[in-house]
């Protein structure tokens, strides 16, 4: 059996030498964690090389702020020639050439610091697939080589369990979100299915400010239903807290509720107790 589990690291902490691949569950996942990826990159001065797959224009990065746009270097793939993939995708060799000439092109421009991304869906869509994910795997890495920095993204949406956990057995790395807030008493961070964001550690009055900033950041897609806050390894709350929750909840009741997930035993008793799952707008999720 395989026991092989990779390391989990937020995009922040990738370091040379990473080939860290992302299984997304939709294009607000991906383009937050890439959009990250790339931005963090190109602050620092580093070449990022973007293999835009056969889905064209939509596919491409749109990243805000200014950097320097000669830093950023997206490569169109299209389709060509016998070996173009199995959903009309473009031609994997080419991909493949592209890459290894555009990480020579970087190196021999004297940059040192070297980020690549592309999404591979159509690369490795199992069976059909124009090259077996394994030959893609030693293909990638030579072509990368050991220094540079690499996310490869594929949609898990569009691929089988057995492709995923292939994939997951080749990478030692899988991308994650960097934390909305992290310090010594409380983390949090966005998740994407169910869409909102995960608790863990102590949420006191000093901390208040930041909870309504993560919120803030979360809720701001007008188009968004239901969002979930997984409280699972909220260790505490206060009642302030709770109260911005109830508030958020009731000033956003009309367009979908706040839901509370995997509370302990006694944090549900008490919102059971007191009321406050009876508000408009909040509602009790699953259970620990």
């Amino acid at each position: 059996m395989d026991t092989h589990w990779p390391i989990r690291r937020p995009v922040r902490e990738l370091r040379p030498g990473d080939h860290a691949w992302l299984a997304y569950g939709g294009e607000e996942e991906r383009r937050h964690v890439v959009g990250a990826f790339i931005g963090d990159g190109l602050a620092a001065g580093a070449k990022v090389v973007y293999l835009a797959g056969p889905a064209g224009a939509a596919d491409r990065p749109r990243m805000a702020g200014s950097h320097d746009a000669r830093l950023l270097t997206v490569v169109p793939l299209v389709p060509s020639g016998e070996h173009a993939g199995a959903d009309g995708g473009a031609d994997p060799r080419a991909a493949l050439d592209a890459l290894t000439r555009e990480v020579a092109r970087a190196t021999a421009d004297g940059h040192h610091a070297i980020r690549i991304t592309a999404d591979l869906t159509w690369a490795v869509s199992g069976p059909d697939a124009p090259v077996p994910l394994r030959e893609w795997e030693r293909r990638l890495g030579r072509a990368i080589g050991p220094s540079a920095i690499a996310v490869f993204q594929v949609d898990r949406r569009r691929r089988a369990a057995a492709v995923l956990d292939e994939l997951r057995a080749a990478h030692a790395v899988v991308v994650t979100p960097d934390p909305e807030f992290e310090d010594a008493m409380l983390r949090i961070e966005r998740t994407f299915q169910p869409v909102g964001l995960s608790l863990c550690g102590e949420l006191d009055a000093s901390r208040h400010t930041v909870l309504d900033a993560a919120l803030a950041t979360v809720l701001s897609g007008s188009d968004r239903r239901e969002i979930h806050l997984d409280l699972a390894g909220l260790g505490f709350i206060d009642l302030g807290a709770i109260n911005i929750l109830a508030d958020v909840a009731g000033r956003r009741a009309d367009r979908g509720p706040l839901v509370l997930d995997r509370m302990s035993p006694q944090l549900r008793t008490l919102m059971e107790t007191v009321g406050w799952g009876m508000l408009p707008g909040l509602r009790l999720g699953a259970g620990a």
